[in-house]
């Protein structure tokens, strides 16, 4: 029995969702972070990872391994991670990370976090279990009152804040070098979207 064009569609629609999540998921981001890694041919040796993703890294050392090469990269924060040199270029190299789904759902929300964390000034919670999402942010709202918050979640194009204060929804706000807008209200605060870097240089409410 042939699919009816209307379900076929859907399905096509829904496959190409979850491609886009994939590849959303895996966008590299820039992030330094100083680091080791270890391969068979050349031992253990410093690196620093220059952008990354739950996929794969870019990374800068004095002596890259051979494309190819199968190597153990650990950066603190972020964990221990397996990977294939697949690009070499001067001292810089490219390496695919070898990973489950459960690890790489894992470093993404490790790469979140740390990413966010000094952009947004955000103070981890050490009483807290220590796992991304969970810390303390000073947010100054429009009319100059500021409050802090809870982190519930955040990612790079926006964040979810716990606290009684209830901005209105469209109000524009500031958490540390971040500027947005409060996007919606939920039961324990509220969830805003940051404003992308080429607007944020441009609007004089974000200075």
């Amino acid at each position: 029995m042939q699919d009816e064009p209307g379900r076929l569609d859907r399905r096509k629609i829904r496959i190409a969702a979850r491609g886009s999540q994939e590849r959303r998921r895996h966008a590299r981001v820039p992030l330094q972070l100083h680091g080791r890694f270890w391969s068979e041919a050349a031992g253990e040796n410093a690196c620093r990872v220059i952008d990354i993703s739950p996929g794969g890294a870019r990374v800068l050392c004095r002596m890259p391994p051979r494309e190819g090469s199968r190597i153990v990269l650990m950066i603190p924060g972020l964990g221990r991670v397996e990977g294939q040199i697949v690009r070499r270029e001067g001292q810089e190299f490219s390496v695919t990370f070898m990973t489950t789904a459960r690890k790489r759902d894992k470093l993404a929300d490790a790469i979140t976090w740390r990413f966010n964390k000094d952009r947004l000034g955000l103070e981890e919670d050490r009483a807290a279990p220590r796992k991304p999402g969970r810390g303390r942010a000073r947010i100054l709202l429009s009319d100059g009152v500021v409050i802090q918050a809870n982190v519930i979640d955040v990612s790079v194009t926006g964040a979810g804040f716990e606290c009684l204060e209830r901005p209105r929804v469209g109000e524009r706000l500031r958490v540390g070098e971040m500027s947005g807008r409060v996007a919606r209200i939920l039961d324990n605060g509220f969830a805003v979207v940051f404003d992308p870097p080429e607007a944020e240089a441009n609007d004089p409410e974000a200075a």
